[in-house]
């Protein structure tokens, strides 16, 4: 899920004034397109001839070669990793939505000073509340020895540049030219990797979104939706609850490990492949083994398949798991699970093997 914050009310005069700065007046730029990106005079959304106009600095693209800069990165062990902000690395929240058992939020929350060690802010002149994911900077740390990463966000450019501040406030993992905002996407609701300087085969993406990444597919790790805050009516949030995402074995812990295992992959045994191929490959061995008798749930069906299972509607001796809700109309399949012995599990043992890459302990999801 995509952030709900749109900033583009909040930011539209502080994009004037930016333009307005190159130029000294409102520039051909405003007039003939509203995208954000200029390189040698062509607007890189929309293709149209810009002039003079400058704006987010991509000039790599044009001063290197993707295929040799691929090769110098290869030649230093590392890939690439193109990274989404909202639902992925934190979740940000207005302040006038927050419940009231959320409001205590507004006291404990810190400064934007002294930021390095801090996980809750207060965007004062957006008024937004901000959550960073828990691990977010033990991931950043130990993903940068491996991957040159980007950001790639549906929000502003000032947005993604402001949240940047706060996962790397000391500019270690980005800079401006590896951030790639809404401004800068050729089609709306849709991202790409025009702006990234590589080989699509050494990219993975992280996102909680499939749907925008429909034509990079292969690359891409779909994470868990961080939902910090209050989402949906009749549950309770992490907030509310005065709790959070487990960091030991949150997603982005169980994300690193399969990081991990691509770049290890990837630069000790050529032979397996590609970041697609290697990607698909630790997917498909999750499930490896496991014949799923389903009676419906046609998503949860396809990702087990995705993850190696086997899945049938036919009681017979090779099922392993028998996958149920808690309805009445699945009765008789629970009890001829366990007369033959069958694990009985509910759908959300395969989604969260989904999301953290390994098999789930199945005691933990009886229906």
């Amino acid at each position: 899920m995509e952030c709900s914050v749109n900033l583009r009310s909040f930011d539209a005069a502080a994009l004037m004034s930016r333009s307005m700065s190159h130029s000294g007046s409102v520039s051909a730029k405003e007039q003939i397109c509203t995208h954000f990106t200029v390189l040698d005079g062509i607007c890189v959304a929309c293709n149209k001839d810009i002039g003079d106009f400058s704006s987010v600095t991509f000039d790599y693209l044009f001063n290197s070669d993707p295929i040799r800069h691929t090769e110098t990165l290869l030649r230093n062990r590392k890939l690439v990793l193109v990274l989404d902000l909202d639902h992925t690395l934190l979740h940000t929240c207005k302040l006038k939505d927050l419940t009231s058992e959320e409001k205590y939020l507004k006291e404990k929350v810190d400064s934007l000073e002294n930021i390095s060690n801090r996980s809750l802010f207060r965007w004062e002149e957006a008024g937004f509340l901000v959550k960073l994911r828990p691990y977010v900077r033990n991931f950043l740390e130990e993903a940068s020895n491996m991957f040159e990463m980007y950001i790639c966000t549906m929000g502003s450019q000032i947005y993604a540049e402001k949240i940047a501040e706060l996962i790397d406030a000391d500019c270690k993992y980005f800079d401006y030219s590896r951030i790639i905002a809404c401004e800068e996407f050729k089609q709306y609701g849709k991202k790409d990797l025009s702006l990234v300087l590589g080989e699509e085969s050494s990219i993975v993406i992280l996102d909680d979104t499939e749907s925008v990444w429909s034509d990079h597919a292969k690359n891409l790790i779909t994470v868990s939706s961080y939902d910090y805050f209050k989402q949906r009516e009749f549950e309770k949030s992490y907030s509310e609850e005065k709790t959070d995402e487990s960091e030991s074995d949150g997603a982005l812990a169980n994300i690193l490990r399969v990081l991990k295992t691509v770049h290890g992959l990837f630069f000790e045994n050529p032979a397996c492949g590609d970041v697609p191929s290697l990607l698909a490959k630790i997917r498909g061995g999750i499930l490896t083994g496991c014949t799923l008798l389903f009676q419906d749930f046609p998503l949860t069906r396809s990702r087990a398949e995705l993850m190696g299972a086997t899945c049938t509607a036919v009681m017979d001796s090779s099922v392993t798991h028998v996958v149920v809700s808690s309805n009445t109309k699945t009765e008789e399949l629970c009890r001829w699970a366990e007369q033959e012995k069958k694990f009985l599990v509910n759908p959300w043992w395969i989604m969260d093997a989904y999301f953290l890459w390994h098999r789930q302990p199945e005691e933990d999801y009886f229906p």
